[in-house]
């Protein structure tokens, strides 16, 4: 579809300011750049001279009329949302635009979904597994990284070697917004890292897990669509739930501490959560569990 070039520059700006000034990962930048593509090419839609810097509220309000009409969820209309009131506001502080029109439009509340995990007995089949050869000792290193630690896909590709700490048993991570964090590593993990960095790293290798294109090992990191495909063929091996991903294995983490009686505002830091708002989800997890244990056990729910 088309979109007003006006409308295109004002984007990549807006763009490189996140970017560069602001240093946003490249996932929240593709996800921006989505949203502001698509809204642009609503407007374009819309009237072909209709320029973002122009618009009034009732373009935003129909905008989203438009995307409930296509029974988008509403997780994806409030991020849509949100994007739009960073651009605005983004535009108002740099005096490209006097009025901010998103002011009064607030994001829809998001229905909350119970995250895919994995039970403790599916963990225990994920790591039953025979390390044969180097290349599955790479993989179960990935899924090993990912349930100890409670890593995003994000943070265990850019691991760099030199932010692992053997003798703390940690791991420097970068996260969200580029905040560092420390992770910890089991037993297990630290034996299972050793074992794979004495195999696969090259000295002056910069990344725990290097680019698979063997000239760039050195110097890039695999691909998260790598690891993606990697430990997704894993969960298929012990699961017939499609709809599990590496993400799972961070939301297996987190419910598994806390059901074992870990405090949640460590649980929260762990995550490298900013709001504990966002941990909590796994406390619904919890009380689901405790909902289904209760029918299934207590004679009155019969």
């Amino acid at each position: 579809m088309k979109y007003n070039p006006d409308n295109y520059n004002q984007i990549t700006e807006f763009l490189d300011y996140i970017r560069n000034i602001r240093k946003y990962s490249e996932h929240t930048i593709r996800s921006y750049s989505t949203d502001l593509i698509q809204f642009s090419q609503y407007l374009y839609k819309c009237d072909e001279n209709l320029l973002i810097l122009n618009i009034e509220k009732q373009n935003i309000q129909e905008f989203l009329f438009s995307m409930h009409a296509k029974k988008k969820s509403d997780k994806t209309i409030a991020r849509k949302v949100a994007t739009l009131k960073s651009l605005f506001s983004y535009m108002v502080k740099n005096n490209i635009i006097d009025n901010n029109i998103m002011t009064n439009i607030k994001i829809p509340k998001i229905s909350k979904k119970l995250p895919h995990l994995l039970t403790k007995k599916e963990i225990d089949n994920l790591f039953d597994i025979d390390l044969k050869d180097n290349k599955i000792l790479m993989e179960v290193c990935i899924l090993e990284l990912f349930y100890s630690t409670g890593m995003r896909i994000s943070e265990l590709t850019k691991i760099k070697i030199c932010n692992i700490n053997f003798e703390d048993c940690t791991i420097k991570v970068l996260g969200k917004g580029n905040k560092e964090r420390y992770v910890f590593l089991s037993t297990s993990s630290l034996s299972l890292l050793k074992k794979y960095l004495s195999i696969f790293c090259d000295i002056n290798q910069i990344y725990l897990f290097g680019s698979l294109i063997k000239n760039r090992k050195l110097s890039h990191h695999m691909s998260e669509k790598a690891i993606y495909n990697i430990t997704k063929k894993h969960l298929k091996r012990i699961s017939n739930d499609e709809k599990l991903t590496p993400h799972s294995l961070r939301h297996s983490f987190a419910t598994h501490l806390l059901d074992s009686g870990a405090d949640i505002m460590s649980v929260k830091d762990f995550l490298g959560h900013e709001s504990l708002t966002s941990t909590q989800v796994y406390t619904h997890v919890q009380l689901e569990k405790m909902k289904r244990d209760y029918e299934k056990s207590h004679p009155l729910s019969k």
